[in-house]
């Protein structure tokens, strides 16, 4: 005789909550892959630093962040390597490079960016994240204006 194992109530329901977790895990906000390059006006690359995506909305709790490499480019993240970004409008603002390492006096070491670029509010940078393909973003910055006295 051959019978076949029957789940109980419990471990059914058990079962059933485990495939709406891992089902709920699976849903969420969709996101968007963004990538593009900093640049200063004359087209080189800002060697390093950071990227950061903050949503013009108020109610937008989400943005995106991403590391700036050696050549300028960039892929944003929100809550992992490269996942990409929510639709939406984004204020942005860019933060160079760290200074060398050793480099005691901040004042001794000429900024690579204009500062305005480091505030979301003095940026004036802002973009878009549609759903879909978003085109490659090329975020131009200014280098820090020359010191009273300096040519």
């Amino acid at each position: 005789m051959h019978t076949s194992p029957v789940a109980s109530p419990a471990l059914k329901r058990l079962g059933f909550a485990g495939l709406v977790l891992v089902c709920a895990a699976c849903g969420g906000p969709v996101k968007y892959p963004v990538e593009g390059k900093v640049v200063f006006k004359d087209g080189k690359p800002l060697p390093g630093g950071m990227v950061v995506f903050a949503p013009v909305d108020p109610s937008g709790r989400t943005g995106a962040r991403a590391y700036i490499q050696p050549d300028g480019t960039f892929q944003l993240s929100t809550d992992r390597a490269n996942d990409g970004i929510l639709q939406g409008r984004y204020r942005v603002l860019v933060v160079p490079p760290p200074r060398p390492p050793g480099e005691d006096n901040p004042k001794s070491a000429q900024a690579l960016i204009d500062p305005r670029f480091m505030s979301f509010e003095t940026s004036g940078l802002e973009y878009e994240v549609k759903a879909g393909d978003n085109p490659y973003y090329t975020i131009t910055v200014d280098r820090p204006p020359a010191s009273p006295g300096k040519k």
